[in-house]
């Protein structure tokens, strides 16, 4: 694949602020970049420690935990990386869903693009077509998508990869790509427009799955983090932000 070539920043900062958390325990939480805002939501909610947030794509931010990267909370955008980390015993107890997306093929705001679904992209013309890295979550979904659709070969040579899926929504946004896909919370919040919603049946579900784990600093505080995503409170946020959610009992 091509490689775009773009200046990436590292983003680490502390998501909850504020007098309340300044004698609070600190809560590490690696998650994946689509949860960026969100988390950060999340993070100034919640009042019982303060929340340090490192976004990235989920593939890599599962490696670096495991080569011995500080973290208390893992957030995948994928099973699969929530199962490696079961699997390499970074986490002692399962997974917990806390929601769920939806992938869209997005094209720049002023693009006069018309394209229906996945069938008919390949007619589109399209020469610069945007994707998550193999690994990356974003990137995945939408490779299982070309498979069932039969499109993979047509589109192969017009693919570029990107390291996380932020990555994809900014070159969609300065036009440096003729289009790219990402999830639906990512294009609410930037300058594009979605050409169309990818056929759910044509990808494994796309889930957002947080990870206890065994090298947190504060284990009872990560945990009792990891309950409050869950609660009434922050499935109120996380639906504000577009994820589809379940109301907690």
């Amino acid at each position: 694949m091509r490689r775009l070539v773009c200046i990436c920043l590292v983003l680490l900062a502390a998501c909850g602020s504020g007098s309340r958390h300044n004698e609070s325990p600190e809560i590490r939480v690696a998650a994946a970049a689509s949860l960026t805002g969100a988390i950060g939501d999340l993070a100034a909610a919640y009042p019982d420690a303060r929340v340090v947030c490192n976004y990235g794509a989920s593939s890599d931010l599962a490696r670096q935990i495991k080569d011995g990267a500080p973290a208390d909370v893992y957030i995948s955008a994928s099973s699969k990386w929530a199962d490696y980390m079961v699997s390499e015993g970074l986490t002692g107890i399962p997974p917990l869903t806390i929601a769920r997306n939806v992938l869209v093929c997005v094209v720049p705001a002023d693009s006069r693009a018309d394209v229906k679904d996945l069938n008919a992209l390949p007619q589109a013309g399209f020469r610069r077509i945007v994707i998550g890295d193999e690994g990356v979550p974003a990137g995945d979904y939408t490779r299982q998508a070309f498979k069932a659709a039969n499109v993979q070969e047509e589109l192969k040579s017009s693919l570029i990869g990107q390291k996380d899926v932020r990555t994809v929504v900014k070159a969609v946004e300065s036009g440096e790509a003729d289009c790219g896909f990402v999830y639906a919370t990512d294009a609410r919040t930037a300058k594009v427009r979605v050409l169309f919603t990818v056929d759910a049946a044509l990808h494994a579900e796309i889930g957002y799955y947080a990870c206890l784990l065994k090298s947190a600093a504060n284990p009872e505080q990560a945990r009792a983090f990891i309950t409050f995503l869950t609660s009434p409170e922050a499935t109120a946020i996380l639906r504000k932000a577009g994820f589809v959610v379940f109301d907690a009992d």
